[in-house]
């Protein structure tokens, strides 16, 4: 029953009242507000809500009520720190109560609904009860008090009318005219009166936004200690373009703003100002740092004048007591005020004011104020007394709330009436008609619509902040530009910029609290509600500016812009916020570039300015976009007034003089391009070109300008500054010249020599002379030579000396003339010339030195002659030359001639004859060609060079010399020859190559290194000396394939390939002949001698491991390729066929192939398609019909009258079996490829086609019967319960019928017909065979538009569900597979509790038999009630469908396939039992012997045979069952006790059907090939321990075969694969798996007539694996007969081994003809037992004793 809904369980339910607890709503909640203040804060409200305009709040102690009790007048003020006070009463002369206010007073939460009052909520007037238990309200002629009843929770008013005289007591005359109105509290504890100054500032505070109340009275025990009233001073209207007056969603829109001036007076007793404000709390302690008190120079000081500790201070004199002040004088204060008010008109929609409405219980006004204090911060606005003078501090703090310092910790509030917690964030407060929270101390910004109404109040505020600052920058703008720059306004201006500051400050947006949103909207709405926020003003050094024209401060620009608009420092120091959030607007920027450029066009700059100006600059120059255009910007605008009056524009300057450093000395003169010293002194020399552009006024530029017009060579030439004309000039230019040299690069030394050169700038003795000219005075040879004259005598020396020598300045004697004076005449030697070149080497110029190295003036060295007359002089230039020295001579070298005196190679006058370019060795070309000459001159060269290598020649390689023959070395016949580089090599191996070997002197490791000599030749030149030597010595080549190998990994991967295709394998023939192959040509000898098969068509060589090595990497397989193969086998296929020996090892070479088709190219598969090298198999009549050509397990023939014949054929005649079933027909007429489903793929791929393709199919049969009988319409309604199964598998749900569809009348329909036969026709080329079939069902798509299918069965014919299946599936399913038609027949023919246990989902189906089953009990009973007894005896038959008389009807359980079964009676059942014989006791037996032992069936299935109700059962004389479930009478029967109905058992089926089919359970049979068995699911069936699983499908084996059936133990034993050890594993198990071989499988196999090949032993760990069939193989457990047996057998017992294996081989032998375990399996079990049960007690009376024997039998 579903459950019921909120709507029923609510109409049964009934109305209960919720009850509140008065005291604990109000205690807890109402009365406990968080603000200070509260009930006077709510008084005043209600007071200003009911148009009052005085309100007295009056204070009672004890003392104070008694006199007040007896009419007596105040006497005395009470003490405010001892007395306690015990009343409040707070009188206001507003409108009297109302009789509805009067209703709301005694209401909670009922507020006042007129949207003008500021009450909304209902609850403030509770906040009473925070003091007090019972208020006690009296307004005009009636009074009201509250009280708890009874003292409990129940809070009761009482009311009445108040006597006449109390309302017309003598109290004080209102100024409205009203009577008072009074609310009384008695406090529930009496207490001080805390913070009566705090008490009084709040007053004045909020006075000042209440609309009516403009005076309140503060009165202790009737004395009236304050008095406040507020005036208005003036009132105008305002307004300011450039503000948008609509709120940001145009709810509230601004009509006008007024500005008030309001002035507020307060009259302090003195009494009242001496109690003091309350202190605000102390801040937290802060954790002293741990730093010293006092810095290191004070403690030092302390140190040593002994002032450790400060002197103690002289006590001051107590000051005199104050004098006695009046408690009750008076002093009266006023305050001016500014206040704006906005005009606000509201427009929402009505949808908006109904939530508002909701929300707050009145409706929204249409129009509405809002209102901001400004206080400009001056002087005259602060508190003052009557007389205009400062009130003191103490008591002037009471108008601390009107507008709280700046500066202080006080935040302005925004105020509902009354003042809330919600500060600002300005330094003003905000009163609007804001919602607020119920307590009324914060704005509601939680509720949508409330909060939405809030928001747009702010914005309103934020408007009128914006305008006040506005009006106040205006009016400070207007004062500001009536002043001037005059000393004497200064103090004004001063006074302007204060006030803009304070305004400034004043708006500065600080974070609200307690919501943080308060300020942020108003902050938004100060800047948004502004049309252009550029023209926001701000203070400036310039005044009051748009904030658009207004920069932030910078010192490096204001040094030299002091003009430059900025912000004024102590804005930045005293208004950073506010600073920082024009600056996040992006409102007030920095300095930009343009900035500067328009104050640089608007005046030049001095010189100080101009410093400071270039110093910035180069200061931000590296930013980004400081580029040359803008750098060029700031140049063109810059103009610099030098202090002598000289105008300089930056844009005309180039160069400058260095900064510090400088060469050029600030007093001489300077080109008109060049910026002076004194402004780039201060600048950063290394960056002044990167950021200027400029270029230091080089000495090259400066010496051009000075040799040159104005200041040189011109008659206007200045004769104090011309280098030509005077000397001191000329002295002062070449010093700065001599100090500058050594800094000068060579390339302006060079330049300036060049300038110089032609000009005569040299005083000298002779007067001034070109450089060239002049001399210096020391080593001269001649003394007429003009010599240098300064004249101030500056000493040449250093610096001065260097740079007149390289200006042409000379110091020695032309060399010319010193040769053809000295040299030439013969009175030098070279050891004379070198002497005197040293001492002058210094003074030497670089053309001297260059002109020495070109003169031949050096001797060669010669022998004397034998006459002994004098040598001959021949002079040589010096690189011609070598150092006289032993080893040069030895080479045979030209050496210098150096006299008689000893050559000293570390003297001077050799460094400079080195230097000059004598040679101390000879070049590497020069030493090669010596060493490529004759000896010994050859070898002493060789020797040097080797010597010598690492100090004159590092760079040695000998590769650049490989045409040189230099290197001694030994021919492979033995020659000494000298070798090229690269061409001789150091392993004496190569040589068998004709390679030559390096001789020993040089073929150490050193010294090959030295000459580069290898080891051994590179691989390509191995290469091509191998095919140039290719030897037909096997010997030979074995060692040159020996030495390759050892070269195999100095060789790049490419190297050998082109050695691929050369036949350089020499090969012995069988007659001697030696034939040379290429590496693809020949395989390696393998071990195993695997290639005798090909050992006639290929090639087979062996020159040993290490050569072998070689001969693999240039491509020498170990065996043939599969394309070789291939090849081969196409080209003599008949040979390779009779080499192989037998078919199966030709077919190990096709499956090859197979494995490897996509590995061939097309022309290989092309020609593979039409030649007849396929082998297939032909049925053809046997030759014995005892003996097939093969074994009896790899053909079913039919009383083995045929057998398989191979044939090599083209795949085009060749047929793939895709149908046993055909090949059955027509084997005899087809090449049949073998059946493996590689071969089968690798056939079609070469064009085999499947043997369906050659066959037709035609159906025949005889007219269908009109009426379906009732087994139609049994198997109908079978047939469509498993098709809901089989359609509802995933694979299947894109067939085009559903289950639904064909369960729908006319849309799956059965007829039944006669005969139903098939005729296949098969036809290939001209060839055609017919054969027929009976068959049992076929199915056809029905006639018309909808999707209908008609079955036809035989009522003839045997029942047969795979029929049904298969012709089904080719109907139902668009591509029908083998495995659905395996799939649907299991589904028809296995009862449902097996199909759930396989994961089917049947449990729909079994719900339907349930019901079904439970409405034919029903009305069973009701038949039974009303029927009479059913005859016993035969009735005749009425059809073939009725075969049975006299049966009985009973319930079948959920494996049968309908709800009803018919068995036969006992009488029936008993003639089966006598037929059963012998084979029914050997089952009694083993059941009651051993129910779980192989071979021992279950009580169901004999209990089964027993219930059969036909004599079709009784052994052998029936026909054969079908595969599954069959029907009778229209109604399902059990797994195997029914009568099949549509078998004809009028004529019993032929003996020898049932013996053929027996023959072909065998013959299916066949050994397994593989030798590991991963999954033992591939079984058909197993056999289990287990009773109740006594076929277990999911138990699995994974083994692996480790003895052949070749074996002593005579069959093949397998066992676990992961057993570590197989030896270990069976080393106890050898002798009974022997035994259980032996002694009793192949006995029983003879008794099947099976080859021995079929049975197999295995072991196992655990498991419930006895015996399982495998593919047609069968498994044997070997554990379970070592448990059970194999102590028997060793006694010589066999007989019970023998009948348990021999039925459960007998039951797995009946898996090769059914998988399932139904009624066909029994009975092909029982068929195969019966028959071969007389052998079998043959076979078991030869092996066992006879009296065992027979015991066995007969139990």
């Amino acid at each position: 029953m579903p459950p019921l809904s909120k709507e029923e369980l609510w109409s049964s339910g009934k109305d209960e009242t919720v009850e509140v607890n008065q005291r604990a709503l109000i205690d807890k909640i109402l009365a406990r507000y968080s603000g200070e203040h509260t009930i006077f804060r709510e008084l005043l409200q209600n007071a200003d809500d009911a148009g009052a305009e005085h309100v007295q709040v009056k204070f009672y102690t004890e003392a104070g009520l008694e006199a007040l009790e007896k009419g007596e007048g105040p006497s005395k003020l009470p003490d405010a720190k001892k007395d306690m006070m015990h009343r409040y009463v707070v009188c206001n002369d507003g409108i009297p109560f109302r009789q509805q206010d009067w209703q709301r007073l005694k209401k909670i939460a009922e507020g006042n609904p007129d949207e003008e009052k500021i009450g909304a909520f209902g609850v403030g007037f509770y906040s009473l009860w925070s003091v007090c238990d019972d208020p006690f309200v009296e307004s005009g002629d009636r009074w009201m008090g509250f009280y708890w009843k009874d003292g409990k929770d129940q809070l009761l008013a009482r009311s009445g009318d108040l006597p006449p005289s109390a309302s017309a007591s003598s109290a004080e005359a209102t100024l409205t005219g009203h009577p008072w109105t009074s609310f009384s509290m008695s406090l529930r504890e009496p207490s001080l009166l805390e913070g009566p100054l705090d008490l009084a500032r709040f007053f004045i505070t909020s006075i000042t936004f209440m609309r009516t109340v403009r005076k309140i009275d503060m009165l202790v025990d009737g004395v009236k200690v304050l008095e406040v009233e507020k005036t208005v001073k003036g009132k105008s209207k305002v307004t300011k373009k450039g503000l948008r007056t609509s709120s940001t969603n145009g709810m509230m829109a601004v009509q006008g703003v007024d500005a008030t001036g309001m002035v507020i007076t307060a009259k302090v007793m003195q009494w009242l100002s001496a109690t003091g404000f309350v202190p605000p709390p102390l801040p937290q302690a802060i954790a002293q740092l741990a730093k010293p008190a006092k810095g290191f120079a004070s403690m030092l000081a302390s140190s040593f004048f002994g002032r450790n500790s400060p002197a103690p201070a002289v006590a001051a004199p107590p000051p005199p007591p104050p004098a006695p002040e009046d408690p009750f004088e008076i002093t009266t204060l006023h305050r001016d005020i500014q206040i704006y008010q906005a005009d606000i008109k509201v427009s929402v929609s009505p949808a908006f004011g109904r939530e508002l409405e909701r929300a707050t219980k009145k409706a929204p006004p249409t129009r509405m104020p809002a209102s901001v204090v400004f206080s400009r911060g001056e002087a005259d606005e602060e508190a003052k007394t009557e007389d205009g003078s400062p009130a003191a501090k103490d008591i002037g703090g009471v108008f601390g709330g009107l507008c709280p310092p700046l500066e202080s910790e006080k935040s302005a509030k925004v105020f509902i009436g009354q003042a809330t917690s919600q500060t600002t964030g300005i330094g003003g407060h905000l009163a609007a008609r804001f919602i607020p929270t119920v307590e009324r101390e914060s704005i509601d910004l939680v509720d949508r619509h409330v909060s939405y109404w809030n928001r747009e109040l702010l914005w309103i505020g934020g408007y009128l902040s914006r305008l006040i600052y506005e009006l106040e920058m205006q009016e400070l703008r207007t004062a500001w530009l009536a002043t001037s720059n005059k000393p004497e306004d200064k103090d004004a201006r001063d006074r302007i910029l204060k006030r803009g500051l304070h305004a400034l400050r004043f708006f500065t947006f600080k974070t609200t609290t307690p919501s943080n949103v308060v300020g942020q909207e108003m902050e938004s709405a100060f800047y948004g509600c502004a049309t252009d926020n550029r023209t926001f003003p701000i203070i400036s050094v310039a005044g009051i500016l748009p904030i658009s024209e207004v920069r932030m401060p910078s010192a490096d620009l204001q040094r030299f812009l002091p003009d430059l608009p900025v912000v004024t420092p102590s804005t930045i120091d005293e208004a950073p916020k506010s600073i920082a959030r024009l600056r996040e607007r992006s409102l007030l920027r920095e300095v930009t570039f343009d900035d500067v450029v328009r104050q640089l066009n608007d005046r030049p700059l001095t010189e100080v300015e101009m410093i400071s100006c270039l110093t910035w600059w180069q200061g931000i120059a590296s930013m980004e976009g400081a580029n040359i255009s803008v750098r060029n910007k700031l140049l063109e605008a810059a103009i610099l007034i030098q202090d002598n009056g000289k105008v300089l524009p930056l844009s005309t300057v180039q160069t400058f003089v260095k900064p510090h450093n400088a060469i050029i000395p600030p007093d001489m003169p300077l080109p008109d391009h060049t910026l002076p010293y004194s402004i780039t002194k201060d600048l950063k020399a290394n960056s002044i070109y990167i950021i200027f552009g400029w270029t230091e006024l080089s000495v090259l530029q400066y010496v051009t300008f000075l040799i040159n017009p104005p200041l040189s060579n011109t008659p206007q030439a200045s004769a104090e500054t011309d280098i030509r004309t005077s000397p001191e000039f000329a002295e002062k230019v070449l010093g700065m010249l001599g100090r500058a040299w050594a800094n000068l690069a060579a390339n302006q030394q060079t330049a300036i020599a060049l300038e110089l050169k032609d000009v005569p700038c040299i005083p000298t003795k002779a007067g001034f002379k070109k450089p060239s000219e002049a001399y210096f005075e020391k080593n001269l040879l001649f003394a007429d030579l003009p010599t240098i004259a300064l004249p101030k005598g500056t000493a040449i020396k250093g610096g001065m000396e260097k740079m007149l020598l390289a200006i042409g300045v000379r110091k020695t004697v032309d060399l010319q003339l010193v040769f053809s004076r000295l040299v030439g005449g013969g009175s030098w030697t070279c050891q004379d010339l070198m002497k005197y070149l040293v001492s002058v080497k210094d003074s030497l110029s670089d053309d001297e030195l260059k002109r020495l190295k070109q003169t031949a003036a050096f001797p060669l060295e010669i022998e004397s002659p034998d006459d002994g007359s004098k040598k001959p002089v021949i002079r040589q230039k010096p690189f011609q030359l070598y150092e006289p020295v032993q080893a040069m001579r030895d080479l045979g070298l030209p050496l210098l001639d150096w006299g008689e005196g000893k050559w000293r190679s570390n003297s001077e006058e050799a460094k400079l004859l080195f230097t000059l370019g004598l040679r101390r060795f000879p070049p590497i070309d020069v030493l090669l060609g010596i060493a490529a000459g004759r000896p010994p001159a050859n070898e002493k060269a060789l020797q040097y060079l080797l010597s010598n290598t690492h100090n004159h020649y590092p760079m040695f390689r000998s590769e650049a010399f490989s045409e040189v023959a230099f290197i001694p070395a030994t021919t492979y016949v033995g020659d000494n020859i000298l070798a090229k580089p690269g061409r001789v090599f150091t392993n004496p191996q190569c040589s068998i190559l004709g390679f030559s070997v390096a001789q020993p002197t040089v073929a150490t490791p050193e010294n090959a290194a030295k000459l580069g000599i290898q080891s051994d030749p590179p691989m390509d030149q191995l290469i091509e000396a191998l095919k140039a030597n290719v030897t037909r010595d096997t010997a030979k080549a074995k060692k040159i394939f020996e030495y390759m190998s050892t070269r195999l990994g100095h060789s790049l991967s490419g190297t050998i390939d082109t050695l691929r295709a050369f036949p350089f394998i020499p090969v012995t023939s069988s007659n001697g002949d030696v034939n040379f192959y290429r590496s693809n040509q020949v395989y390696f000898v393998t071990k195993d001698g695997g290639e005798d098969l090909f050992k006639s068509a290929f090639t087979f060589v062996d020159f040993g491991e290490r050569a072998n090595i070689f001969l693999r990497y240039c491509g020498v397989r170990s065996e043939p390729s599969v394309k070789d193969i291939a090849v081969l086998l196409m080209s003599e296929p008949h040979k390779m066929l009779e080499q192989a020996g037998s078919a199966e090892k030709y077919l190990d070479q096709l499956r090859l192939l197979a494995a490897n088709w996509m590995m061939f190219d097309q022309s290989t598969r092309t020609a593979m398609k039409t030649t007849p090298f396929l082998l297939a198999s032909q049925r053809v009549p046997s030759k014995k019909s005892a003996k097939k050509l093969l074994s009896s397990w790899t053909g079913g023939g039919e009383e083995n009258e045929y057998e398989r014949e191979w044939v090599l054929c083209r795949a085009a005649d060749v047929s793939v079996v895709d149908s046993v079933t055909l090949l059955q027909y027509f084997g005899q007429y087809i090449l049949a490829a073998p059946e493996e489903h590689i071969l089968e793929e690798f056939y079609t791929s070469l064009g085999a086609r499947s043997l369906t393709s050659f066959v037709k199919r035609q159906y025949i049969s005889d007219s269908p019967s009109p009426h379906p009988s009732d087994h139609a319409q049994a198997l109908r309604r079978h047939v469509l319960e498993r098709l809901t199964i089989f359609l509802a598998e995933a694979r299947r749900k894109q067939s085009e019928y559903t289950s639904e569809n064909l369960s729908k009348e006319g849309n799956f329909t059965i007829q039944e017909v006669r005969e139903l036969k098939v005729k296949y026709t098969y036809k290939n080329g001209k060839n055609e065979h017919y054969h027929y079939e009976i068959l049992y069902a076929t199915a056809s798509r029905g006639r018309g538009i909808g999707k209908s299918i008609i079955l036809t069965i035989s009522t003839t014919a045997q029942m047969d569900d795979y029929d049904i299946a298969s012709s089904l599936c080719d109907i139902l399913l668009k591509s029908p597979k083998a495995d659905d038609a395996l799939l649907l027949y299991s589904i028809l023919s296995t009862p449902l509790m097996a199909l759930k246990k396989r994961g089917f989902n049947v449990d729909r189906i079994l719900n339907l038999q349930k019901e079904e089953k439970l409405r034919i009990q029903a009305e069973r009973k009701k038949q039974q009630a009303d029927s009479v007894p059913i005859s016993q005896g035969p009735a005749p038959e009425k059809s073939n469908h009725n075969a049975v008389i006299g049966q009985k009807r009973m319930s079948v359980d959920n494996t049968s396939l309908s709800s009803t079964t018919t068995v036969n009676d006992e009488k029936d059942t008993s003639s089966i039992k006598s037929k059963h014989g012998l084979l029914d006791r050997f089952r009694r037996k083993s059941i009651s012997k051993s129910p779980s032992m192989p071979g021992g069936f279950g009580a169901d299935i004999m209990n089964q045979l027993k219930a059969s109700g036909s004599p079709a059962w009784g052994g052998a004389s029936h026909g054969m069952p079908p595969s599954g479930p069959s029907y009778s009478s229209g109604t399902a029967t059990g797994m195997g006790g029914f009568v099949p109905p549509n078998w004809n058992t009028r004529r019993p089926t032929d003996m020898n059907d049932i013996r053929n089919t027996v023959q072909k359970a065998l013959d299916a049979s066949r050994p397994e090939k593989g030798t590991q068995i991963n999954d033992s699911r591939q079984a058909v069936r197993d056999v289990s321990e287990s009773q109740d699983t006594y076929c277990d499908t999911t138990a699995q084996a994974d083994l692996v075969r480790v003895i052949g059936a070749e074996s002593t133990v005579g069959l093949n034993i397998w066992v676990p694969r992961d057993v570590p050890n197989q030896s270990t594993f069976l080393m106890d198990k050898l002798d009974v798996s022997r035994r259980f071989s032996t002694h009793i499988l192949l006995p029983i196999c003879k008794t099947f007539n099976l080859a021995p090949e079929v049975m197999n032993v295995f072991w196992d760990h655990a498991g419930p694996l006895i015996a399982f069939n495998r593919g047609g193989t069968i498994f044997c457990n070997a554990r379970y007969y070592q448990a059970w047996h194999d102590k028997q057998v060793q006694d010589g017992q066999t007989s019970e081994a023998f009948i348990s294996w021999y039925f459960s081989i007998a039951h797995e032998l009946a898996h090769n003809l059914e998988s399932a375990h139904n009624a066909a399996h029994e009975f092909y079990f029982s068929s195969i037992a019966e028959e071969y049960l007389i052998r079998f007690i043959e076979m078991l009376s030869s092996h066992a004793r006879p009296d065992l024997a027979q015991q066995h039998l007969l139990d």
